[in-house]
């Protein structure tokens, strides 16, 4: 079962949707090709859900019993922290780390997350409760990443491919990911939503090019502008990526296959390897 301190709504909900990880892609479906314009700079009175939505949240302090804390306002804090969410963001959640856990398993068990927020009153994704802002993990085996401290500008090489292991992670289980790549905004953490559901390669995306082009860089020297514009380059880039990993099938279509070639990459990523 999950952790012992959500609501009994969402522990049941949550429970009962165990079973259907596996198929969490198909969530929402119909693929959005813009980026969503999201504010992501939230005050600490925002977290506190209204009456409206209140009821259509459940409340939880750890996911699959990873306790999640908050740095923004007092680095390093452990004290335990009232997140909300949907169910069926939490049971995504609960995928997303079981995946995390899975793929960085050398580095040991994960201590803690610490997160910008989940539900926020505001519009969108956050105020739908259906939204993260990933600013840190820790490994039980000393091993991080921090997102908070712009590890995808870091200046070791090492650092920056744990940044985007961690962020293909995010690419399984969520739709829009926005990184440090993609905007000033999204500089000091990676934000994981669910809008525009099934998770797929999309060309139009800016956010999915930013990531490509950055893992192609990272990963094998490619030398491309990030700015987000699927050009000739990119392209070469990323069938040669494809290649590398040898990923059959189309990832701008199938999600299945999309999701194989995250693992992959994550998998290079957190044993600090090229591609």
């Amino acid at each position: 079962m999950f952790e012992n301190n959500v609501t009994r709504r969402g522990f049941v909900t949550g429970a009962a949707a165990v079973a259907g990880l596996a198929g969490l892609s198909t969530v929402a479906p119909g693929l959005a090709a813009a980026d969503p314009k999201i504010g992501d700079q939230h005050r600490e009175e925002e977290f506190s859900a209204s009456d409206v939505s209140a009821a259509a949240l459940m409340t939880f302090q750890k996911i699959d019993g990873t306790p999640v804390y908050y740095w923004r306002s007092n680095r390093g804090n452990t004290t335990a922290r009232n997140w909300q969410c949907t169910d069926a963001f939490y049971t995504a959640l609960v995928a997303w780390i079981r995946d995390l856990r899975s793929l960085s398993s050398s580095y040991g068990s994960i201590s803690y997350i610490v997160s910008a927020g989940f539900y926020v009153d505001k519009a969108g994704q956050h105020g739908a409760g259906t939204a993260m802002d990933l600013d840190h993990v820790r490994w039980s085996g000393g091993n991080t990443t921090s997102p908070l401290d712009q590890a995808h500008a870091s200046g070791t090489a090492s650092v920056r491919k744990r940044y985007l292991a961690t962020e293909a992670v995010c690419r399984r289980r969520f739709r829009y990911v926005l990184d440090g790549w993609y905007n000033a905004d999204h500089a000091d953490h990676i934000h994981a939503d669910f809008g525009g559901m099934p998770v797929r390669a999309v060309k139009d995306s800016e956010s999915d090019t930013k990531f490509v082009q950055a893992v192609c860089n990272n990963f094998r020297g490619a030398g491309l502008a990030i700015d987000g514009i699927w050009g000739p380059a990119t392209t070469s880039a990323f069938t040669g990526l494809k290649s590398a990993l040898a990923i059959t099938g189309d990832p701008h279509t199938s999600s299945s296959v999309w999701q194989s070639m995250l693992s992959k990459i994550a998998t290079k990523g957190f044993a600090n390897q090229n591609i």
